[in-house]
């Protein structure tokens, strides 16, 4: 029985070890077992859809989610907009095309194609937010004004998704920021909706 008070102290030294700095092989204090410090993760706060909680949409979420559905094209075609991997399907066009063919009553039907295994996070611009929405239909609050999307590992994805004016507007430059993945820095882009030419 006075065995086991000596075989306690390594014992409680090791676990403190495991558990408080995370230790290598030989049962020193090390970083062999952390995780990346380049890769953290945003901290959620707000309701879902708001900028600081998007809402998330997946692979599931893609209305073509790879086979048996044919393939979606891996890189923009002319007409589109580009934001690294995420591509606005005709975003060039909008800004001169009628909205009858993308919708009515200012909500508008405009997909977003997104490379293999790739996010991207799409936010209405601080300066629209409550005068128009990302509309996704696998959303379960509605509008939101930020929208995050995962694509499937192996296919180009393709989220049927689009904008809607709240505001009773049919037409209007929309400003959005976009982050790609875990990349630093967010990219502030206009998107025309049916308004001609919108400032920069």
């Amino acid at each position: 029985m006075r065995d086991h008070p000596l075989l306690l102290g390594p014992v409680l030294a090791a676990l403190t070890c495991a558990v408080v700095a995370g230790c290598t092989a030989d049962g020193t204090a090390g970083a062999a077992h952390r995780a990346p410090a380049s890769s953290p993760r945003p901290a959620v706060s707000g309701p879902i859809g708001s900028p600081g909680h998007p809402l998330a949409l997946s692979c599931a979420d893609e209305s073509f989610p790879g086979y048996p559905d044919p393939p979606i094209p891996p890189r923009p075609q002319p007409h589109d907009l580009a934001i690294g991997p995420l591509i606005i399907v005709n975003g060039k066009l909008l800004a001169t095309a009628d909205p009858a063919g993308y919708g009515e009553h200012g909500s508008y039907k405009i997909p977003l194609i997104l490379l293999p295994g790739r996010t991207a996070t799409v936010t209405i611009g601080a300066q629209a937010r409550g005068r128009v929405v990302i509309d996704n239909p696998y959303s379960p609050v509605g509008g939101v004004a930020a929208a995050s999307y995962h694509a499937c590992p192996h296919a180009t994805g393709f989220f049927a998704q689009g904008f809607a004016f709240t505001d009773g507007r049919a037409r209007g430059c929309v400003p959005l920021d976009v982050r790609i993945g875990g990349e630093p820095g967010i990219r502030h882009v206009t998107l025309s909706l049916f308004a001609g030419s919108c400032p920069s």
